[in-house]
């Protein structure tokens, strides 16, 4: 696996830093485990490669697009983890290499904030 460009990654890691305050903000107990989704878009032939080949980054598929209302495909992928600053940066660094290697764009990952234990 090729490095990362520090520039690129300082960039998605304080896009996610961002997010992570938000969840903070509402409370969201980082430890524990819950479903963390990650959005790709990208060419059909990219994403039908990444679907098949997900399960090697320990995610699922939780919805794949052919066409949007834009005419865009973008596939949805899941994994369990918590929202750690140590897991958020595994979670950094994995999205940063699918793009790489299969040639998409990561459109964001999300998760529904937890509150309580």
């Amino acid at each position: 696996m090729n490095a990362i460009d520090p520039d690129r990654w300082n960039a998605a890691w304080e896009a996610d830093l961002d997010v992570l305050r938000r969840l903070r903000s509402n409370g969201d107990l980082p430890h524990v485990l819950r479903p963390v989704d990650v959005s790709f878009r990208g060419t059909l032939e990219a994403l039908r490669r990444l679907e098949a080949g997900c399960s090697n980054f320990g995610f699922e598929v939780l919805e794949f697009v052919e066409t949007d209302e834009h005419g865009e495909p973008w596939l949805l992928l899941v994994r369990e983890q918590t929202t750690d600053e140590d897991a958020i940066r595994d979670l950094t660094m994995t999205y940063l290499q699918i793009e790489d290697s299969f040639g998409v764009e990561n459109d964001g990952w999300g998760c529904v904030g937890q509150t309580e234990e």
